[in-house]
C-alpha cells in the first residue's frame, strides 16, 4: 500500500513544492558576491552516484516504476540543487577506459559499444526502463547545467581497473597492450592506447556543448607499469598538451574564448612524479585550467595545497583540493560535520587554492549512525536530500571557513591495505616494546595562530596496547608536553565499528594547546615511550585539533 511518503516522493520528483527544506537561492547569493563569477566549486560524479541511487529510492518509495519523463525531472530536479549550492562547475565522468561507458554516458561515446571496444552497463538500464531509448542522461545533465549557470565538464576516467576491467572487451582483445606488473589496465606507452582516448575525447567535443574536460589520472592512478612510470612522463604531457589542442580547436568552432582543461591527481607531488604525472609541464605546455590534488577516495585536511601552488606558479592553473566523504578506509560509515569540513578548507585557502572540489559526494547523505549510505532508508534520503549540499554552500567561501570552531581530523587513511598509488597512506606512530621502533613523526596541519585571544585549542589522540604504568613522553614542535598538562582517560569499551575505526580497548590523551606549544602551519608530533610496562605494540592514532573561537 502506498504510505503518505511515498505521494510526497513522487510529488517532489514531479517538482511540486512540497516544503522540504532547501539550500539558499543561487541568483540571490551571485547577486551578493562580486566574486561569484570565480570558480569556487567543482563537484565531480562518477558515471551514476549523483542520481542512480535516488531514482531507485523514489521508485521503492513510489512502488512503482519511474516513467521516462519522471526521471528526466528527478535529475533536473537534483542539477537544479547543484546550482543553489553556487557549484560552479559540474564534472561527470561520461567514459571509464578501458571498463567502458554506460548509458549514462553520451549516446554518441556509446558507439564505442558498438565498435566492440567496450560493454556497457545492464545494471543501469534495469534500474529507469525506456529512459535510455527516449533521453540521453548526460544530456539531459549538460542542458540543465547551463540552464543554471553552470559548467558541464566531461570526464574521463584514464585507466579505470575496477576487479573484471581485465575481461572487457578492449583488454581482452589487445593483451600485447596491457600493463604487465599490475593485475589490469592498459600501458599508456603504446602510442595505441592514447590515440583511443584521444578519439573518444575528440568525439565528445565535436559532438557535445561541453564547457571542457577533465582527466581523472586517480582511476586508477597507474598508466605505466611502476618500473618506467617516471621515464614515460613526457608521454603523458604529450598526451595533455594534445588534449588542449583538440579543446583549442572546440572552441574556435563553437566562437567560444576557451573550454577548460582540468587534472584530477595524487595529494602529493611525490606520488605524481613516481606515476609519471608531470605538472609543472602540464601547467606550462598544456595550458591546464586546474588541478585537483585527491586522495582515491578519503578525507585528507592534511592536503599540501602550497606544493601543488608553487609547482604552477607563473602559469594560469589553479588549485582544487579534493574533498570526500570518507574519513578513512576503515571508518566509511560517518558523514563529516560541517566543523571538520570547515577546518579542511581553511588548510586548502589559506595556502593558496582557489577552491574546492569533490568526488562522489553521496557519503554525506548518511543520517543514520552505523547505517552505510545504500542502506539508508529511502524516507531518509527524500528528508536529507538536498540538505546535505549545504555543507559544500558553507565552505564556499574562504572568510566563511575562517569563522567559527574548526576541527582537523589526521586518521589513518589506508591502513588495511596497500594504497592505490603504491605509497604508504596511513598516519599513526607504532612503538615497540623492544626500542627498536620506527622515528615516526606525524604532520598536523593547522591554519591558525593560537596567539589570537579569541581561539583556544586542543590536542587529541588514541592510544591502543598501553597499560596504566606504561608512560608516554610526547613532543610537539620539538617541545616536551610537561605531564602535568596532558590528561588522559581510559576506553574500556575501545570503539566499534558505528563509532568510526574499531579499536580495541585505549587511552585517550587529551592536550590543551598555547601558541607556545602549537603554530600556524605544520605542527610536528612523536611520541616515545620513557617508561614500558605491558606487551603489546602501542599505536598512537587517530589525531585531532580542535579549535575553538570565542
Amino acid at each position: 500500500m502506498t504510505t503518505f511518503r511515498s505521494w510526497a516522493m513522487l510529488l517532489w520528483i514531479l517538482g511540486v513544492a512540497i516544503g522540504f527544506p532547501r539550500c539558499g537561492n543561487a541568483d540571490d547569493a551571485a547577486a551578493d558576491d562580486p566574486s561569484s563569477s570565480d570558480c569556487r566549486l567543482i563537484v565531480n560524479w562518477d558515471e551514476i552516484n549523483m542520481w542512480l541511487y535516488q531514482v531507485r529510492w523514489a521508485q521503492a518509495e513510489s512502488e512503482q516504476t519511474l516513467t521516462p519523463e519522471q526521471v528526466k525531472t528527478l535529475v533536473e530536479e537534483i542539477v537544479d540543487e547543484h546550482a543553489k549550492a553556487r557549484v560552479d562547475r559540474l564534472a561527470i565522468c561520461v567514459c571509464s577506459f578501458p571498463w567502458g561507458t554506460s548509458t549514462a554516458g553520451f549516446k554518441s561515446i556509446n558507439r564505442a559499444v558498438d565498435r566492440g571496444w567496450f560493454t556497457s552497463s545492464a545494471d543501469i538500464a534495469s534500474a529507469m526502463t525506456g529512459f535510455d531509448d527516449k533521453y540521453d542522461m548526460n544530456q539531459v545533465i549538460l542542458q540543465r547545467s547551463h540552464h543554471n549557470g553552470m559548467e558541464f565538464i566531461a570526464g574521463f576516467r584514464m585507466n579505470d581497473r575496477h576487479v573484471a576491467s581485465s575481461k572487457q572487451p578492449y583488454c581482452r582483445d589487445n593483451p600485447a597492450w596491457r600493463m604487465r606488473e599490475l593485475s589490469a589496465g592498459m600501458d599508456y606507452k603504446f602510442e595505441g592506447i592514447r590515440a583511443v582516448m584521444l578519439a573518444i575525447i575528440e568525439e565528445t567535443l565535436e559532438r557535445h556543448d561541453v564547457d571542457g574536460v577533465e582527466l581523472d589520472w586517480m582511476r586508477h592512478c597507474h598508466m605505466f607499469n611502476p618500473s618506467e612510470a617516471e621515464a614515460n612522463a613526457p608521454l603523458l604531457t604529450d598526451f595533455v598538451v594534445n588534449t588542449r589542442r583538440l579543446l583549442d580547436e572546440a572552441a574556435r568552432r563553437r566562437g567560444r574564448d576557451r573550454l577548460v582543461l582540468g587534472v584530477r591527481v595524487p595529494q602529493t607531488i611525490a606520488e605524481c612524479k613516481s606515476l609519471g604525472f608531470d605538472i609543472g609541464a602540464w601547467a606550462q605546455e598544456a595550458s591546464v585550467d586546474y588541478v585537483c590534488p585527491a586522495d582515491f577516495m578519503q578525507f585528507d585536511a592534511n592536503i599540501q595545497v602550497d606544493d601543488f601552488v608553487n609547482l604552477i606558479e607563473g602559469t594560469n592553473c589553479k588549485v582544487y583540493p579534493t574533498v570526500s566523504a570518507g574519513l578513512s578506509h576503515a571508518d566509511s560509515r560517518r558523514g563529516l560535520k560541517p566543523e571538520c569540513l570547515r577546518a579542511a578548507a581553511h588548510n586548502y585557502y589559506t595556502f593558496g587554492a582557489s577552491g574546492l572540489s569533490t568526488y562522489n559526494f553521496y557519503n554525506q547523505y548518511r543520517i543514520v549512525p552505523g547505517n552505510e549510505w545504500r542502506e539508508a532508508p529511502p524516507s531518509l534520503m527524500l528528508v536529507e536530500w538536498p540538505r546535505a549540499l549545504q555543507s559544500l554552500l558553507a565552505v564556499r567561501d574562504p572568510q566563511a571557513v575562517a569563522r567559527g570552531d574548526r576541527h582537523y581530523l589526521f586518521p589513518p587513511l589506508w591502513r588495511t591495505r596497500e594504497y592505490p598509488t603504491g605509497a604508504t597512506k596511513y598516519d599513526l606512530i607504532e612503538l615497540h616494546r623492544d626500542g627498536t621502533s620506527p622515528a615516526d613523526t606525524i604532520r598536523l596541519r593547522m591554519a591558525d595562530d593560537l596567539s589570537s585571544p579569541d581561539l583556544t585549542a586542543s590536542l587529541e589522540f588514541k592510544v591502543t596496547g598501553l597499560t596504566e604504568e606504561d608512560v608516554l613522553e610526547v613532543v610537539l614542535n620539538g617541545m616536551t608536553v610537561p605531564t602535568e598538562t596532558i590528561r588522559r582517560e581510559f576506553d574500556s569499551d575501545g570503539q566499534a565499528k558505528k563509532e568510526g575505526r574499531e579499536l580495541p580497548a585505549f587511552y585517550r590523551y587529551h592536550i590543551d594547546l598555547t601558541s607556545d606549544l602549537a603554530k600556524f602551519g605544520d605542527n610536528l608530533l612523536s611520541v616515545r615511550l620513557t617508561n614500558s610496562a605491558g606487551t603489546d605494540t602501542v599505536e598512537v592514532q587517530e589525531f585531532e585539533i580542535l579549535v575553538r573561537e570565542h
